[in-house]
């Protein structure tokens, strides 16, 4: 029978990362990536808008921020790889007095854990990112090191980096049909093609992240929830490269992209399910509310859009942990939108789970799988477009 140290599920950009991760501490582990796909990087990690951004209302998800942007400002020197991290900014701003409240408390929290955000008035909004409407801001609030990057890039990026590594090997088009488990513990990967003995299993399967852990007889609380973007053709009205911005009020959010523009806006009432049809009856609601904000986009023309989606917890925090009533047995997913930006970080983390007993870089403890379990309140990460 065939055996594995570690058996990772899924080959997007967060089991890229993590097979990478493993693969470098050369702990002479055999790490088996298993993808259901003909090649990496085919499910929800290229779809995504690839915004990196430090700006979160949960110190957690700041922490897991700071590290993944500082991976990938040297991932492509560190791995040998084509990869751009446009750090042009996210600029959030807000008409509302509340919302600007609370927006000066996450950024004096941000600014505690070392990033360097802005709080900025409706007249520097004006003079600095003049294709703003500006004339109803309370605040603004940017980030610098923040910004923006091609996932599928990245993702390339540690696949190549990481099957140079001994040890370490891709395996496509093995959909993972069942996990065994005897008691409390890991043992066995099961695919169409065998039976794999494991001693850690990784599930990584973004969306699939529940599919996944049933087959382990698990229930992780992350539904897969639709969500589209479009791009428009170059226009006049945008000179350069602009951050990605965001309007807090109507959650519409863009950044520069092919010479245009690409437009995003989560659509409330989406449920949940595995839907990839863009929903093209939600874009006129989209061009508004830019319209609104962003007049100039009343000059655009839309070219096409693309339906993803988000692997989503109630509290909008991801499970990264190993699982305490399933020894072996590691989930890390659940982002809600957020798993292209944290994934070197969550590759790092779920390398110290494994090989050094527990994370390390950074406390992880509000991220466990038991927080759902008995009567504990939830406190959700409030900044989520």
């Amino acid at each position: 029978m065939e055996t594995a140290d570690v058996v990772v599920v899924g080959c997007g950009v967060v089991g890229a990362s993590v097979a990478y991760h493993l693969g470098r501490r050369g702990a002479g582990q055999k790490v088996l990536v298993l993808e259901r796909e003909k090649a990496p990087c085919t499910g929800s990690t290229p779809l995504s808008a690839g915004g990196i951004r430090q700006q979160f209302s949960s110190e957690v998800n700041v922490r897991l921020s700071r590290l993944s942007v500082d991976f990938y400002t040297r991932m492509a020197e560190e791995l040998g790889c084509d990869f751009e991290f446009e750090q042009r900014g996210y600029l959030f701003v807000t008409a509302d007095e509340g919302t600007a409240a609370r927006m000066r408390e996450n950024a004096s929290l941000q600014r505690r854990l070392g990033v360097p955000v802005e709080e900025v008035s409706a007249a520097e909004v004006a003079r600095r990112w003049p294709y703003v409407r500006s004339d109803d801001l309370v605040l603004g609030t940017f980030c610098p090191t923040d910004g923006y990057a091609d996932p599928y890039e990245a993702t390339m990026g540690f696949w190549q980096a990481a099957r140079r590594l001994p040890g370490v090997e891709f395996r496509f088009a093995t959909p993972v049909v069942r996990i065994e488990h005897e008691g409390e513990r890991v043992t066995h990967v099961v695919t169409q093609h065998g039976r794999i003995a494991a001693g850690w299993v990784v599930d990584c399967a973004g969306p699939w992240l529940r599919e996944v852990g049933r087959m382990a007889d698990l229930d992780l609380a992350a539904e897969p929830i639709r969500r589209c973007l479009w791009n428009t053709e170059p226009f006049a009205g945008i000179e350069g490269r602009i951050p990605l911005t965001i309007d807090v009020d109507s959650g519409f959010y863009t950044r520069s992209e092919s010479g245009g523009l690409m437009l995003g806006l989560a659509n409330p009432d989406e449920p949940p399910g595995f839907n990839f049809v863009v929903d093209d009856d939600w874009l006129p609601v989209v061009v508004e509310k830019g319209i609104d904000r962003i007049p100039c986009l009343a000059e655009a023309e839309v070219n096409r859009g693309w339906a993803g989606h988000y692997s989503t917890t109630p509290d909008h925090l991801p499970i990264l942990c190993e699982v305490p009533w399933l020894r072996g047995f590691v989930s890390a997913g659940g982002f809600s939108g957020h798993g292209f930006m944290h994934a070197p970080a969550t590759g790092l983390l779920v390398s110290e789970i494994i090989l050094d007993g527990g994370a390390r870089s950074v406390d992880i403890g509000a991220l466990s799988i038991e927080r759902f379990r008995g009567d504990a309140k939830l406190v959700p990460e409030a900044t989520v477009i």
